[in-house]
């Protein structure tokens, strides 16, 4: 097997799969939307609504709390476990890993992990792109929040050769605007900054080659990762930077507990307000050009109230 497959074969057991279970909570209203004059593409949803017209807040909020181990457990940890517990029946290294991805969790008031947990979901399970290393797991504290990207996603290119990161970073505000300027404030370093060792990367690529054996459960891959972030090796010059990010926010349009409420009756007042939605994103990345010709998928997600979901998520975590 050629080298290229090799690599994607290992990048591509990074990746946990499922069966969807995420399409039952949230509707998608736009997919692959490009920006015009820019690489930026968006993906927009939205809650869905059950059978009694309830929207499906709180289920999706313990769906997220579902997935912590996934999100904040390196694969190989996992892959340990599942192999204990296949050999002996006993799921106690896998109840162990819930109750250590627990403890990594924050409870400060203004948490943004929710939205974090969020984006890494609609990233493995929308755009097929495994997360390289669990962030979660250099904390040292769940009283605090870990510094750096909220996410490091990575996908390897056959067709270029090249290593593509994705760098993360999800924002949640009561409003739209201010959402998608910190979000663009935050990510702009980590996808524009140059190497040295002052960038905003560095701290971040310095971790990926210090824990890459903790995380993955490939030697082979654990080899070229290495190789291509050792600054000297000429294969450092093969990582191309891209974004990953999730941006939620305020609508008002959602109904106010009503039997009658319907997933599709949603989608209609929604999708009405989805040119605004996409231009205020639009102008916000063209107003630093070099941003705009990056390669950013934006998962943009209304809700009744950011504050609420901040609530329950809080409530549901711990």
């Amino acid at each position: 097997m050629e080298y290229s497959q090799r690599i994607n074969s290992a990048i591509d057991s990074l990746l946990i799969s499922s069966k969807g279970e995420i399409k039952s909570r949230i509707e998608e209203l736009s997919y692959n939307i490009k920006v015009d004059n820019t690489n930026t593409l968006i993906h927009t949803y939205c809650l869905k609504a059950d059978g009694n017209g309830n929207l499906r807040l709180r289920d999706l909020i313990e769906f997220i709390d579902e997935k912590i181990v996934d999100y904040a457990i390196p694969k190989k940890e996992i892959d340990d476990a599942k192999q204990h517990q296949s050999e002996t029946g006993s799921t106690r290294k896998i109840l162990a890993l819930r109750k250590k991805a627990e403890g990594l969790f924050t409870d400060l008031e203004k948490t943004g992990e929710g939205g974090e947990i969020l984006l890494y979901i609609l990233v493995e399970e929308f755009l097929k792109i495994p997360q390289m290393i669990s962030k979660m797991s250099l904390k040292t504290s769940g009283a605090l929040h870990y510094q750096g990207s909220d996410g490091i996603h990575v996908k390897y290119d056959s067709d270029t050769g090249k290593l593509n990161l994705y760098w993360g970073e999800a924002k949640m505000y009561a409003n739209l605007s201010d959402a998608v300027r910190e979000c663009f404030d935050s990510i702009k370093g980590f996808l524009l900054d140059p190497i040295s060792a002052n960038s905003v990367q560095e701290r971040d690529l310095q971790l990926i080659t210090a824990n890459v054996a903790n995380n993955i459960n490939n030697e082979e891959l654990e080899d070229a990762i290495v190789q291509y972030f050792d600054k000297d090796n000429d294969l450092s010059n093969n990582v191309e930077y891209k974004g990953v990010c999730f941006i939620g926010f305020d609508s008002d349009k959602y109904p106010a507990e009503d039997p009658t409420c319907t997933t599709t009756k949603i989608i209609e007042v929604l999708t009405g307000e989805l040119q605004t939605w996409h231009s205020t994103l639009g102008n916000k990345v063209k107003k630093c050009p070099n941003l705009s010709l990056k390669e950013i998928h934006v998962f943009m997600m209304p809700f009744p109230s950011v504050a609420k979901f901040r609530e329950y998520y809080l409530k549901e975590i711990k």
